[in-house]
């Protein structure tokens, strides 16, 4: 049985109304998955309409921050900064995020080398595809593989 994991503001440096995360549901060498659930009170949440798609990137980008921190936690060291560079083929299948829903935000490392590295990243909602794109990010101090952080 594998240990339940702590909330996901454990593993990123954000806090408060910008920490958009709620859980780290797994962390993986090579993946990470977060859940989000879209409320009311959810940050960017407009009234009628939901959490626009675009902030989708921003649940990646997270999700991403909360795998290196898993890996860091892994090894005894506190969550580090992170910088997302850019993304490529940002695609969403709606708008928005609707309240009610519960996103699976799922990236996986597709590169990493010296600090740069590279994430596939897809947003579900109830096995449905919601959101996919490729998204290139930095670690200062990159002379520290991502994924030999772990081991």
């Amino acid at each position: 049985m594998q240990t339940p994991l702590p909330p996901a503001g454990e593993f990123v440096r954000h806090s408060g109304t910008m920490l958009l995360i709620e859980r780290l549901a797994e962390a993986s060498d090579t993946h990470a998955v977060c859940e989000v659930s879209i409320t009311e009170n959810s940050t960017f949440y407009r009234d009628g309409r939901g959490v626009p798609a675009y902030v989708g990137l921003e649940y990646m980008a997270q999700t991403i921050a909360a795998y290196d921190g898993a890996q860091r936690h892994r090894s005894g060291e506190p969550p580090e900064i992170g910088f997302l560079l850019g993304t490529r083929r940002y695609e969403a299948s709606r708008s928005h995020f609707a309240a009610g829903e519960t996103l699976h935000v799922r990236v996986d490392m597709t590169f990493n080398d010296n600090g740069m590295a590279a994430f596939d990243g897809v947003i579900t909602v109830a096995g449905e595809t919601r959101a996919r794109a490729s998204i290139n990010v930095y670690r200062p101090g990159g002379g520290v593989n991502l994924a030999e952080v772990a081991r």
